[in-house]
Protein backbone atom coordinates (compact mmCIF):
# COMPACT_ATOMS: atom_id res chain seq x y z
CA UNK A 1 0.00 0.00 0.00
CA UNK A 2 3.14 2.18 0.29
CA UNK A 3 4.22 4.35 3.39
CA UNK A 4 2.19 6.45 5.59
CA UNK A 5 2.14 10.06 4.31
CA UNK A 6 2.73 13.39 7.42
CA UNK A 7 -0.16 14.44 5.63
CA UNK A 8 -3.11 12.82 3.59
CA UNK A 9 -3.11 13.93 0.02
CA UNK A 10 -7.00 14.77 -0.57
CA UNK A 11 -6.53 15.82 -4.12
CA UNK A 12 -9.58 13.55 -5.84
CA UNK A 13 -10.23 12.38 -9.41
CA UNK A 14 -14.12 12.66 -10.16
CA UNK A 15 -15.08 11.10 -13.39
CA UNK A 16 -19.03 10.76 -14.41
CA UNK A 17 -20.21 8.60 -17.18
CA UNK A 18 -23.48 8.74 -18.51
CA UNK A 19 -25.35 6.43 -20.68
CA UNK A 20 -29.17 5.42 -21.67
CA UNK A 21 -29.71 3.13 -18.65
CA UNK A 22 -26.96 4.37 -16.37
CA UNK A 23 -25.86 7.08 -14.51
CA UNK A 24 -22.20 6.35 -12.54
CA UNK A 25 -19.77 8.52 -10.59
CA UNK A 26 -16.45 7.44 -9.06
CA UNK A 27 -14.27 9.58 -6.89
CA UNK A 28 -10.54 8.24 -5.73
CA UNK A 29 -7.74 9.67 -3.74
CA UNK A 30 -4.76 8.47 -2.10
CA UNK A 31 -5.25 10.05 1.08
CA UNK A 32 -2.03 8.98 3.70
CA UNK A 33 -0.61 6.58 0.84
CA UNK A 34 2.55 7.92 -1.05
CA UNK A 35 1.35 5.35 -4.07
CA UNK A 36 -2.26 5.44 -5.84
CA UNK A 37 -2.58 1.72 -6.22
CA UNK A 38 -6.76 1.93 -7.07
CA UNK A 39 -7.87 1.27 -10.44
CA UNK A 40 -11.53 1.14 -12.10
CA UNK A 41 -13.46 0.54 -14.86
CA UNK A 42 -16.94 1.28 -16.25
CA UNK A 43 -18.60 -0.11 -19.30
CA UNK A 44 -22.04 0.92 -20.01
CA UNK A 45 -24.57 -0.65 -22.81
CA UNK A 46 -28.23 -0.25 -23.15
CA UNK A 47 -29.16 -3.34 -21.63
CA UNK A 48 -26.58 -3.99 -19.57
CA UNK A 49 -23.26 -2.57 -17.65
CA UNK A 50 -19.98 -4.25 -15.92
CA UNK A 51 -18.25 -2.12 -13.45
CA UNK A 52 -15.09 -2.73 -11.38
CA UNK A 53 -13.48 -1.31 -8.34
CA UNK A 54 -9.27 -3.08 -8.24
CA UNK A 55 -7.80 -2.05 -5.12
CA UNK A 56 -3.94 -2.86 -6.00
CA UNK A 57 -0.97 -3.59 -2.98
CA UNK A 58 2.36 -4.10 -3.60
CA UNK A 59 2.33 -1.62 -6.31
CA UNK A 60 0.24 -0.55 -9.30
CA UNK A 61 1.40 -2.59 -11.97
CA UNK A 62 -1.83 -5.77 -11.34
CA UNK A 63 -4.20 -3.49 -10.72
CA UNK A 64 -4.44 -1.23 -13.59
CA UNK A 65 -3.25 -3.80 -15.94
CA UNK A 66 -6.03 -5.69 -14.79
CA UNK A 67 -8.63 -3.39 -15.23
CA UNK A 68 -7.48 -2.54 -19.05
CA UNK A 69 -7.76 -5.69 -19.86
CA UNK A 70 -10.97 -7.37 -18.59
CA UNK A 71 -12.33 -3.70 -19.73
CA UNK A 72 -10.71 -4.80 -23.21
CA UNK A 73 -11.72 -8.48 -23.50
CA UNK A 74 -15.64 -7.46 -22.50
CA UNK A 75 -15.81 -4.66 -25.20
CA UNK A 76 -14.36 -7.48 -27.50
CA UNK A 77 -15.85 -10.12 -26.56
CA UNK A 78 -19.14 -9.16 -24.74
CA UNK A 79 -21.09 -9.42 -21.10
CA UNK A 80 -20.20 -13.26 -20.00
CA UNK A 81 -23.37 -15.04 -20.60
CA UNK A 82 -23.28 -16.81 -17.44
CA UNK A 83 -20.71 -17.52 -14.16
CA UNK A 84 -19.06 -20.05 -15.91
CA UNK A 85 -18.05 -17.49 -18.47
CA UNK A 86 -17.18 -15.09 -15.91
CA UNK A 87 -14.85 -17.43 -14.14
CA UNK A 88 -13.22 -17.95 -17.39
CA UNK A 89 -12.96 -14.87 -17.97
CA UNK A 90 -11.61 -13.79 -14.87
CA UNK A 91 -8.92 -17.10 -14.11
CA UNK A 92 -7.11 -16.64 -17.91
CA UNK A 93 -6.85 -12.70 -16.89
CA UNK A 94 -5.23 -13.63 -13.77
CA UNK A 95 -3.01 -16.01 -15.79
CA UNK A 96 -2.07 -13.84 -18.13
CA UNK A 97 -1.01 -11.42 -15.56
CA UNK A 98 1.51 -13.92 -13.89
CA UNK A 99 2.51 -14.31 -17.44
CA UNK A 100 4.05 -11.20 -17.69
CA UNK A 101 6.19 -11.18 -14.52
CA UNK A 102 5.21 -7.85 -13.11
CA UNK A 103 4.78 -7.78 -9.56
CA UNK A 104 2.25 -6.64 -7.15
CA UNK A 105 -1.58 -8.05 -6.22
CA UNK A 106 -4.63 -6.72 -6.56
CA UNK A 107 -8.26 -7.33 -5.39
CA UNK A 108 -11.54 -6.90 -7.20
CA UNK A 109 -15.18 -6.43 -6.65
CA UNK A 110 -17.48 -6.22 -9.95
CA UNK A 111 -20.35 -6.27 -10.79
CA UNK A 112 -22.68 -7.02 -14.56
CA UNK A 113 -26.31 -5.28 -13.91
CA UNK A 114 -29.00 -6.52 -16.76
CA UNK A 115 -31.33 -3.78 -17.35
CA UNK A 116 -35.42 -5.12 -17.41
CA UNK A 117 -37.40 -5.03 -20.53
CA UNK A 118 -40.13 -3.31 -18.75
CA UNK A 119 -39.60 0.03 -16.78
CA UNK A 120 -41.15 -1.11 -13.59
CA UNK A 121 -39.15 -4.84 -13.95
CA UNK A 122 -36.42 -5.73 -11.81
CA UNK A 123 -32.28 -5.22 -12.21
CA UNK A 124 -30.23 -8.34 -12.47
CA UNK A 125 -27.05 -7.96 -10.45
CA UNK A 126 -24.44 -10.22 -10.84
CA UNK A 127 -21.53 -9.62 -8.33
CA UNK A 128 -18.14 -10.68 -8.92
CA UNK A 129 -15.79 -10.76 -5.76
CA UNK A 130 -11.97 -11.68 -5.21
CA UNK A 131 -11.02 -9.69 -2.23
CA UNK A 132 -12.28 -7.66 0.70
CA UNK A 133 -13.35 -4.77 -1.50
CA UNK A 134 -16.90 -4.60 -1.40
CA UNK A 135 -20.13 -4.41 -3.37
CA UNK A 136 -23.13 -2.31 -1.34
CA UNK A 137 -26.91 -2.03 -2.71
CA UNK A 138 -28.64 0.81 -0.99
CA UNK A 139 -32.46 2.23 -1.12
CA UNK A 140 -32.84 6.24 -1.58
CA UNK A 141 -34.02 6.60 1.99
CA UNK A 142 -31.01 5.73 3.11
CA UNK A 143 -31.51 2.24 4.23
CA UNK A 144 -28.99 -0.71 3.00
CA UNK A 145 -30.12 -3.94 1.80
CA UNK A 146 -28.86 -6.56 3.19
CA UNK A 147 -27.02 -8.86 1.19
CA UNK A 148 -25.85 -11.28 3.56
CA UNK A 149 -22.25 -10.74 2.86
CA UNK A 150 -19.57 -8.62 5.68
CA UNK A 151 -21.39 -5.83 7.65
CA UNK A 152 -24.78 -6.55 5.15
CA UNK A 153 -23.28 -6.20 2.37
CA UNK A 154 -23.45 -8.21 -0.97
CA UNK A 155 -19.78 -9.39 -0.81
CA UNK A 156 -18.01 -11.00 1.58
CA UNK A 157 -14.20 -10.18 2.68
CA UNK A 158 -12.16 -12.61 2.24
CA UNK A 159 -9.97 -12.96 4.76
CA UNK A 160 -7.24 -15.57 5.78
CA UNK A 161 -8.75 -16.16 8.99
CA UNK A 162 -12.42 -16.93 7.52
CA UNK A 163 -13.06 -20.41 8.16
CA UNK A 164 -13.17 -21.61 4.04
CA UNK A 165 -10.42 -19.47 3.21
CA UNK A 166 -8.04 -20.92 6.31
CA UNK A 167 -8.86 -24.35 4.93
CA UNK A 168 -7.88 -23.90 1.31
CA UNK A 169 -4.86 -21.89 2.08
CA UNK A 170 -3.60 -24.71 4.85
CA UNK A 171 -4.63 -27.52 2.34
CA UNK A 172 -2.64 -26.07 -0.44
CA UNK A 173 0.96 -25.48 1.27
CA UNK A 174 0.05 -21.86 3.16
CA UNK A 175 0.62 -20.89 6.46
CA UNK A 176 -1.93 -18.25 8.01
CA UNK A 177 -0.42 -16.35 10.86
CA UNK A 178 -1.66 -13.65 13.28
CA UNK A 179 0.56 -10.28 13.00
CA UNK A 180 -0.93 -8.08 15.48
CA UNK A 181 -4.35 -8.00 15.21
CA UNK A 182 -4.31 -8.93 11.40
CA UNK A 183 -4.17 -12.63 10.27
CA UNK A 184 -2.04 -12.91 6.93
CA UNK A 185 -1.91 -15.64 4.57
CA UNK A 186 2.35 -16.76 5.18
CA UNK A 187 2.52 -14.03 8.00
CA UNK A 188 2.58 -11.38 4.94
CA UNK A 189 -0.84 -11.23 2.70
CA UNK A 190 -3.74 -9.68 4.41
CA UNK A 191 -6.16 -11.06 1.87
CA UNK A 192 -6.69 -14.78 0.44
CA UNK A 193 -7.99 -13.87 -2.86
CA UNK A 194 -7.10 -11.43 -5.90
CA UNK A 195 -5.21 -10.91 -8.78
CA UNK A 196 -1.54 -11.07 -9.32
CA UNK A 197 0.41 -12.38 -6.77
CA UNK A 198 2.57 -14.64 -7.81
CA UNK A 199 4.46 -15.95 -4.83
CA UNK A 200 0.89 -17.45 -2.94
CA UNK A 201 0.25 -19.08 -6.14
CA UNK A 202 3.30 -21.41 -6.35
CA UNK A 203 2.02 -24.05 -3.96
CA UNK A 204 -0.78 -26.57 -3.99
CA UNK A 205 -3.23 -27.06 -7.56
CA UNK A 206 -3.64 -28.05 -10.63
CA UNK A 207 -6.03 -25.81 -10.89
CA UNK A 208 -5.54 -22.30 -10.01
CA UNK A 209 -8.54 -22.39 -7.80
CA UNK A 210 -6.91 -24.81 -5.36
CA UNK A 211 -3.89 -22.03 -4.63
CA UNK A 212 -3.16 -20.59 -1.29
CA UNK A 213 -4.11 -17.48 -2.79
CA UNK A 214 -6.44 -17.62 -5.68
CA UNK A 215 -8.68 -14.75 -8.18
CA UNK A 216 -11.44 -18.08 -8.84
CA UNK A 217 -13.97 -15.28 -7.41
CA UNK A 218 -17.43 -15.59 -5.12
CA UNK A 219 -20.59 -15.19 -7.19
CA UNK A 220 -23.76 -13.69 -6.55
CA UNK A 221 -26.94 -12.91 -7.65
CA UNK A 222 -29.33 -10.11 -6.49
CA UNK A 223 -31.90 -7.80 -7.59
CA UNK A 224 -33.05 -4.32 -7.03
CA UNK A 225 -35.37 -1.70 -8.17
CA UNK A 226 -34.32 1.33 -10.66
CA UNK A 227 -34.67 3.97 -7.48
CA UNK A 228 -31.89 1.69 -5.54
CA UNK A 229 -27.99 2.79 -5.99
CA UNK A 230 -25.18 0.15 -6.24
CA UNK A 231 -21.84 1.44 -4.58
CA UNK A 232 -18.15 -0.80 -5.30
CA UNK A 233 -15.71 0.55 -2.88
CA UNK A 234 -12.32 -0.44 -2.06
CA UNK A 235 -11.34 -1.60 1.65
CA UNK A 236 -10.16 1.96 2.03
CA UNK A 237 -13.88 3.40 2.53
CA UNK A 238 -14.38 0.79 5.37
CA UNK A 239 -10.93 0.07 6.82
CA UNK A 240 -11.32 2.99 8.93
CA UNK A 241 -14.46 4.19 11.65
CA UNK A 242 -17.06 4.14 8.52
CA UNK A 243 -19.22 1.01 8.54
CA UNK A 244 -21.64 -0.37 5.46
CA UNK A 245 -25.06 0.90 6.40
CA UNK A 246 -23.44 4.48 7.49
CA UNK A 247 -21.74 4.83 3.69
CA UNK A 248 -25.34 3.85 2.29
CA UNK A 249 -27.06 6.37 4.63
CA UNK A 250 -24.06 9.12 3.69
CA UNK A 251 -24.64 8.69 -0.15
CA UNK A 252 -28.49 9.23 0.18
CA UNK A 253 -28.08 11.93 1.61
CA UNK A 254 -25.19 13.47 -0.44
CA UNK A 255 -27.28 12.63 -3.33
CA UNK A 256 -30.59 14.43 -2.32
CA UNK A 257 -27.90 17.32 -1.26
CA UNK A 258 -26.33 17.37 -4.97
CA UNK A 259 -29.26 16.51 -6.88
CA UNK A 260 -28.74 12.95 -7.71
CA UNK A 261 -25.07 13.97 -8.53
CA UNK A 262 -23.13 10.44 -7.80
CA UNK A 263 -19.87 12.22 -8.92
CA UNK A 264 -20.26 14.45 -5.42
CA UNK A 265 -21.69 11.83 -3.95
CA UNK A 266 -18.77 9.47 -4.33
CA UNK A 267 -16.32 12.14 -3.59
CA UNK A 268 -17.56 13.32 -0.03
CA UNK A 269 -17.34 9.52 0.56
CA UNK A 270 -13.92 9.35 0.02
CA UNK A 271 -13.08 12.47 2.20
CA UNK A 272 -15.67 11.44 4.87
CA UNK A 273 -13.40 8.38 5.07
CA UNK A 274 -10.57 9.68 5.39
CA UNK A 275 -12.12 11.82 8.19
CA UNK A 276 -13.08 8.17 9.90
CA UNK A 277 -9.65 7.31 10.27
CA UNK A 278 -9.04 5.16 7.00
CA UNK A 279 -5.24 5.11 6.27
CA UNK A 280 -5.85 3.87 2.88
CA UNK A 281 -6.22 4.80 -0.58
CA UNK A 282 -9.78 4.95 -1.52
CA UNK A 283 -11.98 4.78 -4.21
CA UNK A 284 -16.33 4.46 -4.29
CA UNK A 285 -18.38 3.95 -7.55
CA UNK A 286 -22.09 4.92 -7.50
CA UNK A 287 -24.19 3.29 -9.75
CA UNK A 288 -27.54 4.41 -10.55
CA UNK A 289 -29.74 3.09 -12.72
CA UNK A 290 -31.19 6.08 -15.01
CA UNK A 291 -30.44 7.82 -18.15
CA UNK A 292 -27.85 10.45 -16.76
CA UNK A 293 -28.29 14.28 -18.13
CA UNK A 294 -24.53 13.80 -19.89
CA UNK A 295 -24.00 11.37 -22.11
CA UNK A 296 -20.45 10.35 -22.24
CA UNK A 297 -17.32 10.73 -19.89
CA UNK A 298 -17.10 13.65 -17.90
CA UNK A 299 -13.47 13.99 -15.68
CA UNK A 300 -13.14 16.76 -12.92
CA UNK A 301 -9.78 17.01 -10.79
CA UNK A 302 -10.11 18.66 -7.69
CA UNK A 303 -6.81 19.79 -5.76
CA UNK A 304 -6.36 19.29 -2.19
CA UNK A 305 -4.67 21.27 0.16
CA UNK A 306 -0.57 21.20 -0.79
CA UNK A 307 0.07 21.39 3.06
CA UNK A 308 3.47 19.83 2.87
CA UNK A 309 5.26 21.95 -0.08
CA UNK A 310 8.67 21.23 0.79
CA UNK A 311 8.23 17.45 2.05
CA UNK A 312 9.14 15.44 -0.66
CA UNK A 313 7.18 12.26 -0.11
CA UNK A 314 3.75 14.20 0.02
CA UNK A 315 4.76 16.46 -2.91
CA UNK A 316 5.69 13.38 -4.80
CA UNK A 317 1.82 11.71 -3.98
CA UNK A 318 0.36 15.46 -4.96
CA UNK A 319 1.94 15.77 -8.48
CA UNK A 320 0.93 12.20 -9.06
CA UNK A 321 -2.23 12.63 -8.75
CA UNK A 322 -1.95 15.65 -11.27
CA UNK A 323 0.14 13.54 -13.51
CA UNK A 324 -2.77 11.22 -13.37
CA UNK A 325 -5.44 14.27 -14.35
CA UNK A 326 -3.09 15.21 -17.28
CA UNK A 327 -1.62 18.50 -15.27
CA UNK A 328 1.87 19.02 -14.40
CA UNK A 329 2.59 20.80 -10.78
CA UNK A 330 2.37 24.37 -12.30
CA UNK A 331 -1.55 24.05 -13.59
CA UNK A 332 -2.20 21.71 -10.78
CA UNK A 333 -0.98 24.42 -8.23
CA UNK A 334 -2.65 27.08 -10.01
CA UNK A 335 -5.90 25.70 -9.75
CA UNK A 336 -5.44 25.09 -6.15
CA UNK A 337 -4.61 28.33 -6.20
CA UNK A 338 -7.36 30.05 -7.39
CA UNK A 339 -9.74 27.33 -5.13
CA UNK A 340 -8.45 28.64 -1.84
CA UNK A 341 -9.12 32.14 -2.82
CA UNK A 342 -13.26 30.74 -3.03
CA UNK A 343 -13.11 28.97 0.10
CA UNK A 344 -11.77 31.78 2.19
CA UNK A 345 -14.62 33.58 1.23
CA UNK A 346 -17.18 30.99 2.22
CA UNK A 347 -15.47 29.38 4.98
CA UNK A 348 -17.22 30.43 8.46
CA UNK A 349 -14.90 28.44 10.41
CA UNK A 350 -12.06 31.48 11.92
CA UNK A 351 -9.66 27.97 12.27
CA UNK A 352 -10.47 27.10 8.60
CA UNK A 353 -9.76 30.27 7.13
CA UNK A 354 -6.26 30.77 9.26
CA UNK A 355 -5.34 27.29 7.70
CA UNK A 356 -6.78 28.25 4.11
CA UNK A 357 -4.46 31.68 4.60
CA UNK A 358 -1.16 30.00 5.73
CA UNK A 359 -1.67 27.54 3.06
CA UNK A 360 -1.79 30.32 0.64
CA UNK A 361 1.27 32.42 1.80
CA UNK A 362 3.06 29.00 1.96
CA UNK A 363 2.16 29.05 -2.30
CA UNK A 364 3.44 32.81 -2.45
CA UNK A 365 6.03 32.39 -0.29
CA UNK A 366 5.05 35.07 1.34
CA UNK A 367 2.29 37.86 1.79
CA UNK A 368 2.46 39.39 -1.73
CA UNK A 369 -0.61 37.86 -4.07
CA UNK A 370 0.63 36.06 -7.00
CA UNK A 371 0.89 38.32 -9.59
CA UNK A 372 -1.79 38.79 -12.97
CA UNK A 373 -4.97 38.25 -13.09
CA UNK A 374 -6.67 34.22 -12.67
CA UNK A 375 -6.22 32.45 -15.91
CA UNK A 376 -3.55 34.98 -17.43
CA UNK A 377 -0.61 34.40 -19.32
CA UNK A 378 1.71 36.44 -16.26
CA UNK A 379 0.22 34.24 -13.63
CA UNK A 380 0.73 31.00 -15.66
CA UNK A 381 4.28 31.90 -16.13
CA UNK A 382 4.69 32.67 -12.39
CA UNK A 383 3.33 28.91 -11.28
CA UNK A 384 5.52 27.53 -14.34
CA UNK A 385 8.10 28.88 -12.61
CA UNK A 386 7.87 28.22 -9.48
CA UNK A 387 6.81 24.75 -9.92
CA UNK A 388 9.81 24.42 -11.13
CA UNK A 389 11.80 25.72 -8.13
CA UNK A 390 9.68 23.67 -5.84
CA UNK A 391 11.05 20.31 -7.91
CA UNK A 392 14.61 21.48 -7.45
CA UNK A 393 14.43 22.04 -4.25
CA UNK A 394 12.53 18.39 -3.76
CA UNK A 395 15.21 16.89 -5.67
CA UNK A 396 17.82 18.06 -3.13
CA UNK A 397 19.09 15.20 -1.29
CA UNK A 398 18.38 17.43 1.52
CA UNK A 399 14.73 17.56 1.00
CA UNK A 400 12.06 17.13 3.88
CA UNK A 401 11.56 13.64 4.38
CA UNK A 402 8.60 11.63 4.96
CA UNK A 403 6.76 8.53 6.13
CA UNK A 404 9.38 6.11 6.96
CA UNK A 405 8.97 2.60 7.96
CA UNK A 406 9.10 3.99 11.78
CA UNK A 407 5.59 5.77 11.13
CA UNK A 408 3.68 2.64 10.36
CA UNK A 409 5.44 0.95 13.28
CA UNK A 410 4.00 4.05 15.66
CA UNK A 411 1.06 4.00 14.06
CA UNK A 412 0.82 0.20 15.05
CA UNK A 413 1.89 0.49 18.69
CA UNK A 414 -0.29 3.46 19.59
CA UNK A 415 -3.23 1.54 18.30
CA UNK A 416 -2.13 -1.04 21.46
CA UNK A 417 -3.04 1.23 24.27
CA UNK A 418 -0.95 -1.11 26.66
CA UNK A 419 1.94 -0.23 24.47
CA UNK A 420 1.42 3.51 24.02
CA UNK A 421 3.40 4.21 27.21
CA UNK A 422 6.54 3.51 25.35
CA UNK A 423 5.81 7.06 23.84
CA UNK A 424 6.89 8.37 27.34
CA UNK A 425 9.61 6.70 28.28
CA UNK A 426 12.58 5.34 26.03
CA UNK A 427 10.39 6.23 23.08
CA UNK A 428 10.57 4.23 19.43
CA UNK A 429 12.77 3.58 16.78
CA UNK A 430 16.27 3.09 18.44
CA UNK A 431 18.52 4.44 21.22
CA UNK A 432 18.77 8.17 22.49
CA UNK A 433 22.10 9.32 22.12
CA UNK A 434 24.09 10.94 24.69
CA UNK A 435 23.90 14.34 24.35
CA UNK A 436 21.05 16.38 22.84
CA UNK A 437 21.47 17.47 19.13
CA UNK A 438 19.68 21.21 20.24
CA UNK A 439 17.41 23.29 23.15
CA UNK A 440 13.32 23.37 22.25
CA UNK A 441 10.28 25.04 23.72
CA UNK A 442 7.29 23.50 22.45
CA UNK A 443 4.54 25.39 21.38
CA UNK A 444 1.42 26.43 22.73
CA UNK A 445 -1.24 23.74 23.70
CA UNK A 446 -3.73 24.08 20.95
CA UNK A 447 -1.21 24.39 18.10
CA UNK A 448 0.66 21.24 19.98
CA UNK A 449 -2.73 18.99 19.90
CA UNK A 450 -3.81 19.91 16.42
CA UNK A 451 -0.18 18.85 15.18
CA UNK A 452 -0.02 15.79 16.76
CA UNK A 453 -3.86 14.86 15.98
CA UNK A 454 -2.51 15.81 11.96
CA UNK A 455 0.18 13.05 12.47
CA UNK A 456 -1.02 10.02 11.31
CA UNK A 457 2.33 8.45 13.54
CA UNK A 458 1.32 9.94 16.53
CA UNK A 459 -1.75 9.74 19.15
CA UNK A 460 -2.52 12.77 21.61
CA UNK A 461 -2.19 11.43 25.22
CA UNK A 462 -3.20 13.94 28.14
CA UNK A 463 0.39 14.01 29.51
CA UNK A 464 1.54 16.18 26.43
CA UNK A 465 -0.99 18.92 27.95
CA UNK A 466 2.23 19.63 30.28
CA UNK A 467 5.20 19.90 27.52
CA UNK A 468 3.20 22.77 25.96
CA UNK A 469 5.17 25.43 26.61
CA UNK A 470 7.92 23.61 28.23
CA UNK A 471 11.57 23.18 27.57
CA UNK A 472 13.38 19.97 26.51
CA UNK A 473 16.49 18.78 24.22
CA UNK A 474 15.87 17.02 21.33
CA UNK A 475 17.78 14.12 20.81
CA UNK A 476 16.52 12.38 17.09
CA UNK A 477 15.44 14.32 14.33
CA UNK A 478 13.44 11.25 12.28
CA UNK A 479 12.13 11.44 8.42
CA UNK A 480 8.67 11.63 9.07
CA UNK A 481 9.05 15.08 10.72
CA UNK A 482 8.61 14.05 14.52
CA UNK A 483 11.35 14.63 16.94
CA UNK A 484 12.48 12.70 20.29
CA UNK A 485 12.72 14.94 22.53
CA UNK A 486 13.13 14.84 26.35
CA UNK A 487 11.47 17.16 29.10
CA UNK A 488 13.97 17.33 32.61
CA UNK A 489 11.91 19.20 34.59
CA UNK A 490 8.79 16.81 33.63
CA UNK A 491 10.61 13.60 33.72
CA UNK A 492 9.49 12.43 30.45
CA UNK A 493 10.54 11.89 26.81
CA UNK A 494 8.55 11.74 23.92
CA UNK A 495 7.84 11.59 20.16
CA UNK A 496 6.46 15.08 19.00
CA UNK A 497 5.82 16.96 15.97
CA UNK A 498 9.19 18.74 15.15
CA UNK A 499 7.19 21.70 13.69
CA UNK A 500 5.79 22.49 17.05
CA UNK A 501 9.60 22.85 18.31
CA UNK A 502 11.23 26.54 18.47
CA UNK A 503 14.65 26.41 18.72
CA UNK A 504 16.16 28.15 21.81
Amino acid sequence: MGQILPKPVETTLVERHGAKSFRVGVAELSGWRNNMEDAHTVIMRDTWGFFGVFDGHGGQDCSKWVAKELERKIVEYGCPADDAEVKKLILETDQAFLDTNLGSGSTATMCIVHVPAADDGKFKLRVINAGDSRVLLGRRDGTIVDGGGTDQGLTIDHKPNHPSERERIERCGGTVEQTGPCWRVNGDLAVSRGFGDAEYKKTGGPSPEDRPVTANPELGEFTCDKADFLLLVCDGVSEGDFSNPEVVEYVANKLKEHNNDPGEAAKAVCHHSVKQNSKDNVTCMIVMFETAPTLGVQKEFNPGPMAQLDNKPFMTAWIAMADKAGLNLGLAAEKRYELIQDLIKTEDDPAGRLQLKKEMETIQDGPTPVPGAPGSDERREWFKKSAEKWEAALDDPGAGGGGDQRAELMRQILSNPSQASRLFTGGVGGGQPDKPIRKVRVTTLEELKESVVAHPALQWDERMEDMAGAEGEVYKDDTDETSHVRFPELGVTAWLPTSTLREI
